[in-house]
């Protein structure tokens, strides 16, 4: 192992990609995080996405210095080299077919190339077929995804990843309700609508829709990373985050990422899409964010970070002042006289017991102390909280983990006086899905009997403050213009239109081959409001098969 080991580290300045949000890699390295019993400055797990070289620098570390390890633990650690072949030996297995000798030359790879110390590329597939019935409508549901994702390097000076994929999609029913409110698709963005011919009718019965994200990768010197392209990122250890989530479509961005002894930094300058009303051919507005992130391992067990981040528009030019990484943006903001948007927060990780790990974030908007304790009720004490807490090995039962997460937002919170100010990215939230005035409990139970056998159960209970027409504005639509809240005190969680959410996903997966996953699932949702024409009951059942793809889970 150690000469393994040391044969990963005499790279390190090369120029690593990084792992793809959500995929298997982050569960097994959480675990190993936990089980190891202490926190490493190779990865801070409130920053996604990892550095594929140092999630595997990781993965070998707390090997080496843990014996509690089971033979799973070791199949999934495995997972993880083989996921990330080109940063170690022991992933890079080679097949003994080769199909037409050229392609699957290694059994992780499609098509390899590897010219040490000039140029690398890795070419595989793409795809997710599922077949679904939502009961109680016509028709069949579907998942049609085909595409190709390719990564390398070039004279381990420059690191590139990109993806691409052409979608077809039809969801149950209150997904697409989602989709047809925000007018675009979560996670993704445009679509357009996916047409069916039934005898002489035509039927709008899905979405169509292109996916693709890029970017280049660049290390100066060894402790900065710098990044940039259009994907997606992530702040926080929870399902959700209060600070930025993948919720929303692909965005372009400069990434600066500073890693110096116990300390990750993080600076994000982004370009977004302003809200707008539909996908008609032209142009859409842009507007910027700019956005901290301070990470600090403070103990083995303790991790601490603090996040700022403002969003602005300027005409035809990113604010300058806002490039500086290391000024406050509230500061800045004041000396500029703007309406800019500044948000605010605070993130904790303990970890303990190798067992456990309590995680939790603080978002301030605006705040007003005395306005807090004064139990008036004033709409511009706008705040959220998470708190959540992870749990493996439950009762000794190897790989039989499970995480609860409590996420409330009050009312207005990501709102502001304008739709360049709102916290907001091609008409989707930058941060939660339900947006703001609500309280949500989650749960998630994962077992994993087997070497490539895997259960995961999704339990969401959520209440959230409606609006109850098209002229109210209660707080929980982050669009709206907050200058129209009706009151200025008496304002309460919950308040307008309560409507109360329950929903099970429950999914069972085979994976076959590395990445290549058989998928059973059911999801049951059930909705209801004061208002009984926004009650309804969805139930689904799918089966299919993906390829190097993640499941989308539709927790909302």
């Amino acid at each position: 192992m150690i000469l393994g080991l040391s044969a990963i580290t005499s790279t390190v300045i090369a120029q690593s990609t990084f792992l793809p949000l959500n995929t298997r890699s982050y569960h097994i390295l959480d675990r190993i995080e936990i089980k190891s019993g202490y926190l490493d400055e190779l990865i801070h797990t409130s920053t996604k996405p990892y550095v594929r070289l140092n999630a595997v620098l990781y993965a070998e570390t707390a090997n080496d210095m843990n014996a509690r390890f089971k033979p799973l633990d070791r199949h999934n650690q495995y997972f993880v080299y083989k996921d990330n072949s080109e940063w170690t030996p022991w992933g890079l297995m080679e097949s003994k077919k080769p199909f037409l000798k050229h392609f699957y030359k290694y059994r992780t790879d499609f098509f390899h190339l590897n010219k040490q110390g000039d140029f690398l590329f890795k070419f595989n597939p793409v795809f997710q077929f599922q077949l679904g019935k939502e009961f109680g409508t016509d028709g069949i549901k579907y998942v049609n995804t085909r595409g190709f994702e390719a990564r390398g390097m070039i004279s381990e000076k420059l690191g590139f990843y990109g993806f691409f994929s052409d979608n077809q999609l039809s969801y149950p029913t209150y997904a697409h309700e989602r989709i047809w409110q925000d007018v675009a698709v979560p996670g993704e963005g445009r679509y357009k609508l996916f047409i069916s011919e039934v005898g002489d009718n035509l039927f709008a019965n899905g979405v169509d829709f292109y996916s693709s994200r890029g970017y280049i990768t660049y290390q100066p010197i060894e402790r900065i990373r710098i990044q940039f392209g259009r994907d997606q990122n992530f702040i926080g250890d929870g399902v959700r985050s209060l600070f930025l989530s993948d919720f929303s479509n692909n965005m372009l961005f400069l990434k600066v990422q500073t890693q110096v002894w116990k300390f990750n930094y993080q600076n994000l300058f982004t370009q977004l899409t302003r809200q707008f009303d539909q996908h008609g051919d032209g142009l859409l507005s842009s507007k910027y964010a700019a956005i901290h992130h301070l990470s600090f391992q403070a103990t083995k067990w303790l991790n601490i970070g603090v996040f700022e981040s403002v969003v602005f528009d300027r005409e035809n030019h990113f604010e300058l002042d806002y490039l500086n990484p290391l000024i406050l943006y509230r500061a800045v903001e004041f000396q500029l006289g703007s309406p800019d948007n500044v948000i605010l927060g605070l993130d904790y990780k303990i970890n303990f017991l190798k067992k456990f790990s309590l995680y939790g974030q603080f978002v301030v908007d605006e705040f007003r102390f005395g306005e807090v304790f004064s139990g008036d009720g004033w709409w511009a004490n706008k705040f959220g909280m998470q708190m959540g807490l992870k749990y493996i090995d439950i009762a000794d039962i190897t790989n039989l983990d499970a995480q609860i997460e409590f996420n409330t937002v009050r009312p207005y919170t990501y709102s502001h006086n304008s739709d360049v100010g709102n916290y907001t990215h091609y008409n989707l939230p930058l941060a939660h899905p339900l947006g703001a005035n609500f309280r949500e409990f989650l749960g998630i139970i994962r077992y994993q009997p087997k070497k490539d056998y895997h259960l995961k159960l999704n339990l969401m209970y959520a209440q959230k403050g409606m609006d109850t027409d098209s002229t109210s504005n209660f707080g929980g639509n982050i669009f709206l213009d907050n200058d129209t809240h009706p009151n200025d005190f008496g304002n309460s969680l919950l308040q307008g239109n309560k409507q109360n959410i329950f929903l099970a996903d429950f999914v069972f997966s085979y994976m076959w081959k590395h990445n290549l996953f058989f998928d059973i699932s059911y999801t049951y949702r059930n909705q209801n409001s004061e208002l009984n024409t926004q009650d309804r009951t969805d139930n689904f059942i799918g089966f299919g098969m993906r390829l190097n793809m993640n499941r989308k889970e539709l927790l909302y």
